[in-house]
């Protein structure tokens, strides 16, 4: 193969590779209050509210007490026309508008709007652009009005798949265990009620693996507290892996409301200690400090049952992922997986893997290249081989699903 060929199989390859989206927070249309979809959603998403409060003399009370359309029309107004949208997050807006064909040129927020409803598209269209054949949600067993979507059948579980995010028993367990008891009518009252509950929402939703996001007091409590001991024990009773999402800091400020998390400490010796441990449980591992990201790179050589995912949050932004890319490339070759959306709002998948994809494609083209001056032959099957492998198989193959 020539060089000069190389950009564009790397393109076609990324452009026509089925993605496995391994985190977000969507929902199935049939799951009405949780679905989220449109401009009104898209301008209120918390990465562009944070952006508000600091690049503005907004009053956060007042505006938190105005309805979602007054406030996506205040972000537009402050964000778009009063300001350059040059931030991740801002070109994210301008990136679904212009795959819609809508153009900026100054419009109000009343005009994107109005031409944005005329599209009727629906998440099908989204998932076809995107060419994503399915999604990890985020479903809170301790949230029953959320965890009711398992009580309705008519939606595409192949397409949306279950994950169980157990936050609420490091925030809140004596009301997560009080649930728990009063789901499966315990009169023992002791914490082992709440595994026994976990079965039961493991069998309603068939999650592919559980999820906790920890600062580092909860983290290192995982190493030392026989209730979480017995939930691991679980986990690998049932080859249920742990998601780890590292180093988060609730509520930096908390005027800001769901904006107004931030980046605290890890300890991620911890971490190698963990899976040393737990040899039989598997750890999907992000962090969301550039810190972070060497160590964490490091013990994915170290460990075989941690596999690294992702850009979570704050390590989501251009200038952050092309370097740490390289990195993990450099010291895991293809030997993770490469990027999650985190997607809040339906129409986000069009913008987070579009922008993820650009960045994959400069870099794999980096890398080809130096093979090929070392008389290593790059074809058109070795590219479409390791981008399934970074986009798609292996995230199925660690996880053991379809």
């Amino acid at each position: 193969m020539k060089k000069s060929e190389l950009l564009s199989l790397i393109s076609y390859s990324l452009e026509n590779v089925k993605i496995f989206d391994i985190h977000t927070h969507l929902f199935p249309p049939e799951h009405k209050n949780f679905f989220l979809m449109g401009i009104d959603e898209l301008l209120n998403y918390h990465y562009l509210i944070a952006e508000l409060f600091v690049t503005s003399d907004i009053n956060v009370k007042k505006f938190n007490s105005l309805t979602k359309k007054e406030k996506a029309e205040i972000v537009w107004n402050e964000l778009f026309v009063k300001r350059t949208p040059i931030s991740e997050a801002c070109k994210g807006i301008l990136t679904i508008l212009k795959n819609f064909s809508i153009t900026f040129e100054n419009k109000n927020y009343s005009e994107v709007k109005a031409q944005l409803n005329k599209i009727e598209y629906k998440d099908d269209n989204i998932f076809k652009k995107s060419n994503i054949t399915s999604v990890v949600m985020t479903n809170n067993p301790f949230d029953l009005d959320e965890w009711s979507l398992f009580n309705n059948p008519n939606w595409d579980r192949k397409k949306y798949r279950a994950s169980l995010r157990l936050d609420n028993l490091i925030n809140e367990f004596d009301k997560s265990l009080n649930i728990a008891q009063k789901s499966i009518s315990s009169k023992s009252n002791t914490p082992s009620d709440i595994i026994e509950y976990l079965e039961v929402c493991r069998n309603e939703s068939n999650p592919i693996y559980v999820a906790l996001s920890l600062d580092n007091a909860s983290f290192k409590n995982l190493l030392i507290s026989d209730f979480w001991f017995n939930v691991l024990e679980w986990l690998s009773e049932k080859k249920l892996p742990m998601s780890l999402m590292l180093g988060v800091k609730r509520r930096v400020n908390k005027d800001f409301g769901e904006a107004g998390d931030g980046i605290g400490d890890i300890e991620l010796k911890d971490l190698s200690k963990l899976c040393s441990t737990f040899p039989n449980n598997k750890f999907l591992v992000t962090c969301l400090s550039l810190n972070d990201q060497h160590e964490l790179t490091v013990l994915g050589r170290k460990h075989p049952n941690l596999k690294i995912f992702g850009f979570w949050w704050f390590m989501n932004q251009p200038s952050i992922i092309k370097p740490v890319l390289k990195m993990r490339i450099d010291l895991l070759g293809l030997a993770f997986i490469a990027q999650h959306s985190d997607a809040r709002i339906t129409d986000q998948l069009i913008y987070k893997w579009s922008h993820f994809k650009k960045i994959l494609s400069s870099t794999l083209h980096e890398y080809y290249e130096d093979l090929l001056d070392n008389n290593f032959l790059i074809t058109k099957d070795i590219i479409q081989r390791d981008v399934d492998k970074l986009l798609n198989s292996n995230a199925k193959d660690f996880l053991s699903v379809d």
